[in-house]
């Protein structure tokens, strides 16, 4: 069994950072957005540990909603921190990106890939309405993971 290596994956589990990291608050699009960030992340490590182009097919497919995702995410960050947003998203991403390969890394390659057939099948076939959809459905069931804003 080859055991993956925790540089070899960069993100998992959604779950896996804490929200509550980098937030005073969060409005409602600014969580579907950062479940959208995390659905892309999740699917980048899994896609490369697997040896799956559903990554890159996901990414080609719903390149403009996922540029949205991302400024709203970058809104996010500027909102909260002022200076440098876009470099504070880079930061956000990356430590998602690690903190999810760390847990990756405790699996085989092949439990990963068996548990995140999902999760691949979704990159390959989700378009725009279909992965708004699911985002939406994901932060619903999250929002209660986020300090949201009263106004």
């Amino acid at each position: 069994m080859h055991v993956m290596k925790a540089g070899v994956i960069a993100v998992v589990f959604a779950g896996t950072v804490s929200v509550a990291q980098a937030a005073t608050c969060y409005r409602a699009d600014e969580v579907e957005a950062d479940q959208a960030v995390r659905f892309q992340t999740q699917l980048m490590v899994v896609s490369d540990s697997c040896g799956s182009q559903s990554y890159t097919e996901f990414t080609h497919r719903n390149a403009s909603t996922l540029r949205a995702y991302q400024e709203k995410m970058i809104g996010y960050f500027r909102r909260v921190g002022g200076r440098s947003p876009d470099s504070a998203f880079d930061k956000f991403i990356t430590s998602l990106a690690n903190q999810m390969a760390l847990s990756a890394g405790r699996e085989t390659v092949g439990a990963l890939c068996t548990r995140s057939a999902d999760l691949l099948k979704k990159g390959q076939t989700f378009g725009k309405d279909d992965f708004v959809h699911y985002v939406a459905q994901q932060a619903a069931a999250a929002r209660s993971t986020y300090p949201i804003c009263k106004n």
